[in-house]
């Protein structure tokens, strides 16, 4: 009878066991089935690594100048190349007949020389360089108070106007002597190193009208860059400037007048005010 009971027991721990294992392994499998399907679906969706990351050449983002996406107000015009004539040519051209008149330029390289043209009719302004467009003409050269313009298939001029109080020679009005203020020597070479790339000179300042009781009242200096060619003017961070020459400075082609004076190499004053209080800078060029 013990050994019947004995032989019972054994029986069923033996099952016991085999039933174990075999739900051990049928578990097994099913985990590692999971965790295969797991890691293919992963992988089918892992996005490709940075560092596999080809950037696109810059030429594939011409579209954006070509659609001038963001708004420039002067397109080039590449079928009208710029011109090489002597001076004697140039002043025996046409004055334009377009409505349109010439507030001031800054000349240099065909890339740097800019004119400021004002469109008479519409009362607006621009800064125009070699191949863009106003109204019907396009720029073909800019000179010294002059550019050339090329309307349909014929060249003219277009010259800045001569104040009357100028035409009989130089007054005492166009540099007043001021007798008081800081007096700063420039060198010339500097003035020439800056005016050759005006596009360069621009990014050296942020320059924004400045109003008094909602009126222009002079422009001020939001930013200098350290080191640039506006602080060996001896130009700040915040200064308005006021006047230039004693003529007052309220619209672009008075700023612009500034470019053209440090042109001439001639003295010049400029009248500022820092802190809520009026300075006089006095420059002269070597």
């Amino acid at each position: 009878m013990k050994k019947n009971l004995y032989h019972v027991v054994f029986n069923l721990v033996a099952l016991s066991i085999l039933i174990y294992i075999g739900v051990d392994i049928f578990y097994r499998t099913i985990c590692f089935r999971l965790t295969e399907i797991s890691s293919v679906e992963i992988a089918e969706v892992r996005t490709p690594s940075i560092a596999h990351y080809v950037p696109q050449p810059l030429n594939s983002f011409d579209v954006i100048v070509d659609r001038n996406l963001f708004g420039s107000s002067h397109e080039a015009t590449s079928d009208v190349k710029p011109m090489d004539m002597e001076t004697e040519e140039i002043e025996a051209l046409e004055p334009t007949a377009l409505k349109i008149s010439l507030l001031g330029t800054v000349t240099g390289s065909e890339e740097n020389a800019r004119a400021v043209i004002e469109e008479t009719g519409r009362k607006t302004q621009g800064l125009y360089r070699v191949g863009d467009s106003v109204q019907n003409a396009v720029v073909r050269k800019i000179l010294w108070g002059k550019v050339v313009l090329r309307v349909g298939d014929k060249d003219e001029i277009l010259s800045m106007e001569v104040p009357e109080s100028k035409k009989g020679g130089r007054t005492s009005s166009s540099v007043k002597p001021v007798h008081s203020g800081d007096t700063l020597t420039v060198a010339r070479s500097d003035i020439q190193d800056s005016l050759k790339n005006i596009n360069k000179l621009l990014t050296q300042a942020r320059i924004r009208p400045h109003l008094k009781d909602g009126k222009p009242d002079g422009f001020a200096l939001s930013y200098i860059k350290a080191n640039s060619f506006f602080t060996k003017l001896g130009l700040r961070r915040g200064d308005i400037v006021k006047r230039i020459n004693g003529k007052q400075i309220n619209t672009p082609e008075d700023a612009f007048s500034f470019y053209q004076a440090l042109e001439s190499g001639a003295p010049l004053s400029m009248e500022i005010s820092r802190g809520g209080k009026p300075k006089t800078i006095n420059y002269r060029f070597k």
